[in-house]
């Protein structure tokens, strides 16, 4: 687990946007963070908490013997409903590739966008956290069973501490409130941290890293996206250029003044034209 919570973070990692984007962050020095239910996959918080169901169900077996511990299982249960209803996590995505074909379709307008280039210093001094998606199976399911695990110790470790778990049979249930608060926060944490970077197996290929914001108290803000509202985060730049390492332009049939264009935005700015880079892909939008 600690390998995700301490990872050392790539030199570069690259957001891809449109064209609106990019004058949205330099105009305003801010970045833009959205709520993780409204990605365009909205099944990826929910895969995680599928696995975390399927796994609490096996630990139900062999942990319900003992009525303190089946008391703590049937408490996580619920706390399953309270993690649903609870506000997601506000993320902004991005990848070590700044040259990929899926992710100039996925994210700009069909090619027709830039990625941006943040360097790792940006995130460091800032101090923003940013992780890497978890993709293997094998390993979600192994977070998951030590998340359950901690979350069961962690359990009995207090009750114990309390002096109240061997002689279980003799206790009111209502006398493992305490420690079944205590843990069920550690699992109601962690399921929605690692939640927010599980994804399917299927999208490896994009490398994905998540700058993921939990503050509860920041304001939210709603963007107009037609059918619904979008929510977000924002988060303020002090430097543009500094943060920026280079800006690098979608395959777009309209190359040249998008260049002339890009120089032009990247002027005004201050930010250094020489970090302007075109995409190598030979995509016809």
């Amino acid at each position: 687990m600690n390998e995700f919570l301490e990872g050392k973070l790539p030199n570069k990692l690259f957001h891809y946007t449109n064209l609106n984007g990019l004058i949205g962050i330099l105009d305003n020095s801010e970045i833009w963070l959205s709520n993780m239910y409204f990605l365009n996959d909205k099944n990826e918080f929910e895969l995680g908490l599928r696995f975390v169901i399927e796994q609490l169900e096996i630990y139900k077996g062999g942990f319900s013997v003992l009525k303190p511990t089946k008391y703590f299982i049937e408490a996580l249960e619920k706390a399953i409903d309270f993690i649903k209803e609870k506000d997601s996590p506000y993320i902004l995505s991005m990848t070590t590739n700044n040259d990929l074909l899926s992710q100039w379709r996925g994210y700009t307008d069909n090619g027709v966008g830039v990625n941006i280039g943040f360097s790792n210093n940006f995130f460091e001094e800032n101090k923003l956290k940013v992780y890497k998606c978890i993709y293997e199976v094998e390993k979600q399911r192994e977070i998951v069973n030590h998340i359950l695990t901690q979350s069961i110790f962690m359990f009995i470790g207090i009750a114990d501490s309390q002096g109240i778990f061997k002689t279980s049979e003799e206790i009111e249930l209502s006398e493992y409130d305490k420690a079944v608060s205590i843990a069920g926060q550690y699992f109601i944490d962690r399921t929605i941290f690692f939640c927010s970077l599980i994804k399917d197996k299927s999208f490896i290929e994009e490398d994905e890293w998540r700058l993921l914001l939990f503050d509860e108290k920041s304001e939210i803000n709603f963007l107009n996206k037609g059918n619904y509202f979008r929510p977000y985060k924002k988060i303020k730049i002090d430097n543009l250029n500094d943060c920026i390492n280079e800006v690098t332009m979608g395959p777009n049939s309209e190359k040249e003044l998008c260049s002339l264009s890009l120089k032009m935005l990247c002027n005004k700015y201050n930010v250094e034209i020489e970090k302007l880079n075109q995409s190598e892909i030979p995509y016809r939008n």
